[in-house]
């Protein structure tokens, strides 16, 4: 009776974070996936202007964001090397530069999906195409994940609030069984 009853508990708790977890998985990656839409739209948008444009100098002449401090989209126009041809922005005085594996990986499959990491504490969401356009090899459009960070936090804290609340009325219900238990057995001794 007694293993019959611990096995009930732990198929709860299983159950239970397992539970958790996908809930905590599902919002998280429409949180992370959602991050791309905008850049998904800007990388379309500017590939099919430099496929009806001859020069890529009507590009970016506006203010450039500063990605250390802005939350702002922005687009990379690179060469076929890997290299910042056309920005709308910078990071640390100069155009953002990604890893060449990220090119190597878009030349081989047209586009690429990638969280940048150029220092500790700043993160971008990045979404990268090939084009073919004279010097521009590639397109790239971010955002900063700061604030998806924040939701994504904030999620952890109220699953893992929700899962020991989950976890207390388990224990609560073995607490309960066992003096139940008790009290049946000691009628019966």
């Amino acid at each position: 009776m007694k293993s019959r009853f611990i096995i009930s508990q732990l198929a709860a708790v299983l159950i239970i974070t397992m539970i958790i977890a996908l809930v905590y998985a599902t919002v998280q990656q429409n949180y992370r996936g959602n991050a791309n839409d905008p850049q998904v739209q800007m990388v379309t948008d500017v590939s099919n202007k430099l496929a009806r444009m001859a020069s890529i100098e009507q590009f970016f002449n506006g203010d450039t964001i500063d990605l250390a401090q802005s939350l702002g989209l922005f687009v990379v126009l690179y060469d076929e090397g890997g290299k910042p041809i056309r920005s709308s922005a910078i990071f640390r005085g100069v155009a953002p530069q990604l890893p060449s594996g990220v090119f190597d990986f878009v030349r081989n499959n047209g586009e690429e999906r990638v969280t940048w990491q150029p220092e500790r504490g700043t993160r971008m969401a990045m979404v990268v195409r090939t084009v073919r356009h004279g010097s521009v090899g590639f397109v790239a459009a971010g955002r900063s994940l700061r604030e998806v960070e924040v939701k994504e936090e904030n999620l952890r804290w109220m699953v893992f609030i929700v899962w020991m609340l989950c976890m207390g009325v388990i224990a609560t219900n073995a607490v309960v069984q066992l003096i139940i238990i008790k009290k049946e057995t000691a009628k019966f001794a």
